[in-house]
């Protein structure tokens, strides 16, 4: 199969993130084309998550493989510079030399396959929302209707719910609804004053059906990210079990899993102050606050913070994350769980990215790849062995 310059080009610049929407639509549809298309660009797709993200191919690019690629590309990589820009006209390279040390036959030749039995689907949009009456309302599927609460209209689509389309003129009493997002859900909301909110996981979040007062008040208990409306004289504030977070306008990330060892809040753009009991710190982009949820101690660091909001675009990374904690959240997007054969691989690390809506057993080659592990699967039971 022949694959044009241009398809190449599109693919790497949908994995670097550097695609326009249009341009991810392209893609999609063109994988969708035939199963030659769709096994080409899981095989890319696969070399450029394993290749950029473990420290199992640092030098690839010593390599006999890397060699005869380099050679064989050097005309055409040196006119996608100009196109595409030095970062991603890298990658290319990179990938490309990967995919040809992987499928040197031209068939795609995954890793040792581990799974003996069908195991959990990627999460997908959807939700459940209390009304103050205590009502219960499923959200997800294809329906897209008007919910009534309190006198106010919700526009419910498919992935999301929508509080903004009415001003709420007259409202003088502050009604409260929740939704809930299970495992392997998840789920957009648009608050009344325009703020949204992308929910993960098993998460939970509080909130008015309109702001009424000197702030606008949430409760969250899971993981969410929040691009808030600006209003000067109504800071918004997300509390949770253990701290507060409080913004005028901005773009943050939130983890506060009850059952997790840490609660972590990311900022993004703009600047928030996070606040528990004595503790006051004011975060700037790229800093994150972490703190440990059994000591109460914590700390401020510098991180990438797209990296930690990109699960609302459809990613999942992983920087020298303990296999437990890994394990803790695919079980929260694909539904399974992880038992480790001995409590040593518990604390191995792995380092990487994955397209959130791959299947798991794709997912787990990859893990398997790159650590001192295999999987076997019982249903949704994922058991982790030692090589």
């Amino acid at each position: 199969m022949t694959i044009s310059n241009y398809i190449e080009e599109l693919i790497y610049r949908v994995l670097a993130g550097d695609a326009s929407e249009e341009e991810r639509c392209e893609l999609e549809a063109w994988v969708r084309e035939s199963e030659e298309h769709r096994v080409f660009f899981h095989k890319v797709e696969r070399a450029w998550y394993t290749g950029k993200y473990a420290v199992r191919w640092k030098n690839v690019e010593m390599s006999s493989a890397w060699k005869a690629v380099e050679h064989k590309r050097e005309s055409h990589r040196r006119r996608r510079l100009l196109r595409v820009g030095w970062s991603v006209a890298a990658a290319v390279v990179l990938v490309v030399g990967l995919a040809w040390m992987f499928l040197p036959s031209g068939e795609e030749k995954m890793p040792v396959a581990m799974v003996q039995a069908p195991v959990g689907k990627p999460g997908e949009s959807k939700a459940l929302l209390v009304l103050s009456s205590g009502e219960r309302v499923a959200l997800g599927g294809e329906q897209a209707d008007t919910i009534r609460e309190n006198g106010q209209s919700i526009l419910r689509e498919k992935d999301y719910i929508d509080y903004s389309r009415e001003k709420g003129d007259g409202v003088t009493e502050t009604v409260y609804n929740e939704l809930i997002v299970p495992v392997g859900g998840e789920y957009r909301l648009l608050l009344a004053d325009g703020t949204v909110v992308y929910m993960n996981s098993e998460s939970c979040l509080k909130y008015p059906v309109r702001f009424i007062g000197s702030e606008r008040l949430v409760e969250l208990e899971g993981e969410a990210y929040f691009e808030v409306e600006r209003d000067e004289e109504r800071p918004f504030v997300v509390r949770t079990s253990r701290l507060d977070v409080t913004v005028l306008g901005t773009g943050f990330n939130v983890m506060a899993y009850k059952k997790d060892a840490r609660t972590e809040v990311t900022l993004v753009n703009g600047k928030v102050d996070v606040t528990s009991g004595k503790i006051s710190e004011v975060l700037t982009p790229n800093r994150q606050f972490v703190m440990n949820n059994e000591s109460g101690e914590y700390e401020v660091r510098t991180v990438d913070a797209d990296a930690y909001a990109a699960w609302k675009k459809g990613t999942l990374n992983f920087d020298a994350m303990p296999l437990e904690e890994l394990g803790d959240k695919l079980a929260r997007w694909y539904g399974v769980s992880f038992f480790f054969s001995n409590e040593r691989l518990k604390q191995l690390k792995f380092s990487g990215a994955f397209r959130k809506y791959n299947d798991m057993d794709y997912i787990l080659s990859l893990i398997e790849a790159t650590t001192d592990v295999t999987f076997k699967i019982n249903g949704n039971a994922i058991i982790v062995n030692e090589k």
